[in-house]
């Protein structure tokens, strides 16, 4: 996995002593780049971009807040065990790209070989999961769908196709479409099944 190292400049870290939880979020804003980020934090007092990784709209992985260290965007609590992992973009108004969410699968992936191992896995939540706050957006996949997603391209040679077939088999299950869509179809079209498949899925609970 090829992470963009940024070189940025911190005023000051904590080391994390253990690591149990991946933090999921947005940027709420355009596609920026990490540095961008971190200078936003730095305004605000803080000592950096309080991620651990920026994921861009091309699927590039690109270093935020040092791995080893104390980040900044979940609750103090959480933080001091927690991996943050921020997606560029507003999904208040549109899905990930199809890059993002390949790249972040296999983030996470490698994530758990490092601090998980084979026979566990790190507890994965969004960041509204923990705090008070709409991020990381309604148009953000599910953690159920990523764990989905997960488990049907396991491992480093997984295949992203995958979860696009099950999105094709749960979608005509639904009743969303009655003819078979191919793989190679622009990106937007697989999130929205995603979006109207957990928008049944919620439905369906009440």
């Amino acid at each position: 996995m090829n992470i963009i190292e940024t070189g940025l400049k911190f005023n000051g870290l904590r080391p994390r002593t253990s690591t149990s939880q991946i933090i999921l979020h947005h940027s709420a804003s355009q596609d920026v780049p990490a540095v961008v980020i971190h200078s936003w934090h730095l305004a605000r007092g803080w000592a950096g971009i309080g991620y651990h990784f920026v994921i861009r709209k091309n699927g590039n992985i690109e270093r935020g807040r040092p791995q080893g260290s104390i980040g900044a965007h979940a609750g103090a609590e959480v933080n001091a065990r927690s991996i943050g992992i921020c997606l560029s973009g507003d999904f208040t108004q549109a899905a990930p790209t199809e890059q993002q969410i390949a790249a972040l699968l296999e983030l996470i992936r490698w994530l758990n070989k490092y601090y998980a191992g084979a026979n566990k896995e790190l507890e994965i939540n969004m960041h509204r999961d923990v705090t008070a706050t709409q991020c990381p957006g309604n148009m953000f996949p599910s953690v159920e769908q990523i764990r989905k997603w997960l488990a049907q391209t396991g491992g480093e040679g997984g295949n992203v196709e995958d979860w696009k077939h099950k999105i094709m088999q749960d979608a005509g299950e639904a009743g969303l479409i009655h003819e078979q869509h191919q793989p190679d179809t622009p990106a937007p079209k697989w999130f929205v099944l995603a979006v109207a498949l957990r928008i049944l899925e919620i439905m369906n609970r009440e």
